[in-house]
């Protein structure tokens, strides 16, 4: 039971939590509106629980309050007040970063082309998209052009774009990542790292780029499920022990260590994984070479469909171990190892420890060769 102490002390604590809390003020005007329309406002509260806000426009003017924590990426977006269901839901509106401060929305007819000021984090992402928005112009039109060679069957086109889509993929990354180094007390860049850089985490690619980043931003909502990735992703880095049980096609446990004593390729794939599947000749042929040479490999599937995961072994000849349980990236070991992309592959020695990782290409062979004494 709380004494009349205890209460004075929770009165007390009231204007701090209160104070935790990053209080925000939007105010917009959108001119050349028709029709019954109202304003969007997707984002974080203070706890990170999403929020979805809607406000009426009235004279093309709207306005939302609230509280936010950190900065964090927010949508606003205009839509009619009575949505037609019938049609495919369509929308006009765009990211900014919303934090503690206020902020003005000005436009004309659309959100999706308004300026939208207030915070220093909001100012980090305009530059950033100044920067990025001509790179990805290029890259959309490249893409979009590989789609109409491909399916024109234009093999004269889809040679040359093998030679210009490298320099502006080049370009992206490196614009990327100067704005990270260039801004590491940003939440942009934090979410830049997150979103862009965790796929496949490389120790020495990764590690310069995550600690430029000011520590203090890792107390976010996503600062913090980043810290916790790269702890996870730590697991599979070269001189780490790696063991794990599951599920064989026959429905028989199986445990990686025990093949302790040969050196195993520990492959992450799936049946429906495109690049998986095209990298499976060059495993067969790595496989088929050093079989007999105190070397095997275990296929660890992250498909959700027994049908389709046997029928890919059988289709692509893998003769060696396979294993799954069946749960896709909630697999226990992709959730265990942070693994959110594949393929990707670690090479374990015959004491069980990593030594190399994503080997890969028709020269797997070689490269494979390398650490296989």
């Amino acid at each position: 039971m709380m004494n009349n102490k205890s209460w004075w002390g929770l009165l007390l604590l009231l204007p701090g939590l209160v104070m935790a809390q990053d209080k925000f003020k939007i105010s917009g005007k959108i001119s050349g509106i028709e029709g019954n329309k109202m304003v969007v406002l997707d984002y974080l509260d203070s706890n990170g629980e999403k929020v979805n806000d809607t406000c009426l426009l009235k004279k093309g003017r709207f306005s939302f309050e609230g509280f936010t924590a950190y900065g964090n990426k927010a949508y606003l977006s205009l839509e009619p007040v009575k949505r037609d269901t019938t049609r495919r839901r369509t929308y006009d509106g765009q990211d900014f970063y919303l934090a503690k401060g206020n902020y003005t929305v000005k436009g004309t007819g659309h959100i999706s082309g308004a300026d939208i000021k207030g915070t220093p984090v909001q100012e980090d992402f305009k530059a950033y998209n100044t920067q990025m928005d001509p790179l990805m112009k290029q890259w959309r039109a490249i893409v979009d052009e590989y789609n109409t060679a491909s399916r024109a069957k234009d093999s004269a086109t889809l040679q040359k774009l093998k030679q210009t889509a490298p320099p502006v993929m080049h370009k992206m990354d490196s614009t990327l990542d100067a704005f990270i180094y260039n801004h590491p007390d940003s939440y942009v860049s934090l979410d830049l790292v997150y979103y862009n850089k965790t796929s496949v985490i490389e120790p020495e690619k990764f590690d310069p780029i995550y600690k430029s980043l000011n520590p203090a931003l890792l107390e976010s909502f996503n600062g913090k499920k980043l810290a916790a990735k790269y702890e996870k992703a730590k697991q599979l880095f070269i001189g780490k022990s790696i063991d794990f049980t599951q599920t064989d096609v026959e429905g028989k446990e199986f445990t990686l260590s025990s093949l302790r004593g040969q050196y195993v390729l520990v492959d992450f794939w799936a049946s429906w994984c495109k690049p998986c599947r095209a990298e499976n000749p060059n495993l067969l042929k790595a496989y088929q070479h050093l079989k007999d040479k105190n070397f095997t490999i275990v296929g660890v599937s992250l498909d959700e469909g027994k049908k389709g995961w046997l029928h890919a072994v059988e289709q692509d000849g893998m003769p060696w171990k396979q294993v799954s349980d069946l749960k896709g990236f909630k697999s226990d070991l992709a959730v265990k190892y942070g693994i959110t992309a594949i393929p990707q592959n670690v090479l374990v020695d015959p004491s069980g420890k990593i030594i190399a990782k994503n080997l890969r290409g028709e020269d797997l062979l070689e490269q494979l060769q390398r650490y296989i004494k």
